[in-house]
């Protein structure tokens, strides 16, 4: 099999450095919040905002669809025990 490093890869996939930024600034955000509540859930607590940028509608179908997940996993959790 051929290895392929990640310098190739990385040749191949431009980002704007100010995408790269934010994307790591959000992922530093949500790793601090679920060391200190394991329990956070960083698209919830953003919310308000993402409302905003996202439309309402999408957010609640999205949003529903997450809770209904959830729901299933926890069911089947249950009933295997």
């Amino acid at each position: 099999t051929e290895e392929i490093n990640d310098a190739e890869i990385m040749s191949y996939f431009t980002l704007p450095a100010e995408y790269a930024f934010v994307a790591r600034a959000l992922s530093q955000m949500d790793g601090v919040g679920k060391n200190l509540d394991t329990d956070f859930d960083f698209i919830s607590a953003a919310a308000p905002w993402i409302v905003e940028i996202k439309g309402g509608e999408k957010y609640l179908t999205d949003e529903f669809q997450k809770f209904i997940g959830k729901v299933l996993r926890y069911q089947n959790d249950v009933f295997r025990k």
